[in-house]
């Protein structure tokens, strides 16, 4: 069935893939009408009627109406009262779907609304990876075979009768049709449910490899642990891909940044033709696609129920900071994502720190997590500028790495100077003199990115120089086992709060 359902799709879909992408001066006006329909058919739920839908007939007037929100604000104002039964609440209708997050920073799992709308808009956006492929790569034969799902559980929880709260993957597979194909997707269902990450991870690293897979789809940290088993399965093999997939075209990732593992995934496909495409897919929604190569941006979905605002990163909190559109946002700057979209998120910070790269063709790439920015001592430091850092190091010494993590520690006695202490996991444990070297490196370059690290390490004003500590492979994923928190969306936190740096610290000293 797939392989029939993948050449019908395929057909079609390369008629997609032959057109021009959407112009800026074309994205701007989409963006504006969009923006207009989501309030026109929004104005007789609660919020709309709260807010004054009724009179929103500009992005200005909408802006003036409908002030920015977190998750927090809009569970507290809206959601928790009627909760799971959201009827004509926030968006028309009611919510069969809750996308369940990960919760990276706190733990604490969101339920962020996801409509009927929102999921064929994430299935668009799907769809817009495999196009971005085919124009990149005419002779594509992606769709005849599988694609395969590294995801979490496709289980979800019934909160309410015909109400149901989960990963996005499962929110996907429910509402995939039998006759699009389902059996086009791995790994099969008796293995994507299991619990044990262990159990499953074995299980799957075996039954894979004849499956006819094209694609490969995960965070790369999690892909890295599953390639990583398949060629300790087969160590009389090559350790490149092509070996265990011969007919893989495509790994898509996203989620985190991905210059850290990029050695390492390009060392795995060797000279083979495999492509590499970032997403940036959020609970939220499915906002942005790699339409060219590594590292040169991901261009916005600006025509799928999904409007975009804007704010400064450090102007965020700020009751006067100002809300930009894509009509007058600016290059090279750090931006905090607002979005309104389909399922009733209005004015909603997603959480995220982005950086336009190219205005014309509305390029961004992804910097990183607000509440991971590192500013204990006032430097600001964000993922993106964390992860070149430790990605350069650890190239520079010809490392193979595997995950870091950084918290901050204050000198004792004293609130008024201290140090970045970075948790290194490499392929090997590192000496002495290499966790010295690796933290020097690191420092100069986090030095040359970030001005404030730079002022601040100057003369040890209040940051003294980095320290590392290397710990054997294997340990992240202990930790995050140990939190219930292997595989599927869940990533390590790059920035450690004092209380997860001493529990990570407790554990390494264990080992």
């Amino acid at each position: 069935m797939y392989k029939f359902a993948g050449k019908l799709f395929g057909l079609l879909l390369r008629r997609y893939a032959a057109k021009k992408p959407i112009s800026h001066e074309e994205a701007l006006r989409v963006q504006e009408e969009l923006l207009l329909g989501l309030v026109k058919r929004a104005a007789k739920t609660k919020f709309g009627i709260d807010h004054g839908f009724g009179d929103v007939t500009t992005i200005s007037k909408f802006q003036r109406n409908v002030p920015v929100r977190d998750y927090q604000a809009f569970w507290k104002e809206y959601w928790s009262d009627k909760f799971p039964l959201l009827d004509n609440t926030t968006w028309p209708g009611r919510i069969f779907y809750f996308a369940k997050t990960s919760g990276t920073t706190t733990g604490k799992s969101k339920f962020i609304p996801c409509s009927k709308d929102m999921v064929k808009s994430n299935n668009a956006g799907g769809l817009q990876v495999v196009i971005e492929h085919l124009r990149n790569r005419p002779d594509s034969k992606v769709l005849e075979g599988r694609t395969f799902l590294f995801a979490g559980s496709p289980d979800l929880d019934e909160l309410a009768q015909g109400v149901f709260a989960g990963e996005l993957s499962g929110i996907a597979a429910r509402e995939t049709p039998r006759w699009a194909g389902r059996d086009r997707y791995y790994p099969p269902e008796n293995l994507a449910v299991l619990k044990d990450w262990e159990e499953k991870l074995e299980k799957i690293s075996v039954d894979c490899l004849d499956k006819d897979i094209r694609a490969i789809s995960g965070l790369p940290t999690w892909l890295q642990i599953l390639f990583e088993k398949i060629f300790a399965n087969s160590p009389e093999r090559s350790r490149n891909l092509k070996c265990y997939f011969p007919d893989l075209e495509l790994i898509v990732h996203g989620g985190m940044g991905f210059k850290p593992y990029h050695g390492y995934f390009q060392n795995i496909v060797g000279d083979s033709r495999v492509d590499f495409r970032e997403v940036y897919a959020a609970s939220e929604g499915f906002f942005a696609i790699a339409d060219r190569g590594y590292d040169e941006g991901l261009r916005l979905i600006v025509d799928n129920g999904i409007f975009y605002e804007f704010v400064k990163a450090d102007e965020m909190g700020e009751g006067s900071a100002k809300r930009y559109w894509l009509g007058d946002i600016e290059k090279d700057i750090n931006y905090a994502i607002i979005v309104t979209t389909c399922a009733g998120l209005w004015g909603y910070v997603v959480g995220d720190i982005i950086r336009f790269t190219d205005i014309e063709n509305l390029r961004i790439l992804f910097a990183g997590r607000l509440s991971q920015t590192l500013s204990v001592f006032g430097e600001k430091i964000v993922n993106e500028e964390l992860e070149v850092a430790v990605a350069v190091a650890a190239a520079k010494m010809g490392l193979n790495f595997h995950d870091f993590a950084v918290g901050s520690v204050f000198l004792k006695n004293t609130t008024a100077k201290g140090q970045h202490k970075f948790i290194v996991e490499f392929e090997e444990t590192l000496t002495r003199q290499q966790q010295l070297k690796l933290a020097k490196i690191i420092d100069g370059e986090l030095g040359k990115s970030n001005s404030g690290y730079a002022t601040r390490r100057k003369n040890e004003v209040n940051i003294i120089a980095p320290v590392v500590v290397s710990v054997p492979s294997g340990t992240f994923a202990k930790w995050m086992d140990a939190k219930g928190k292997m595989g599927g969306q869940n990533k390590v936190p790059r920035v450690l709060e004092q209380e997860q740096l001493d529990d990570l610290l407790k554990l390494t000293s264990g080992n």
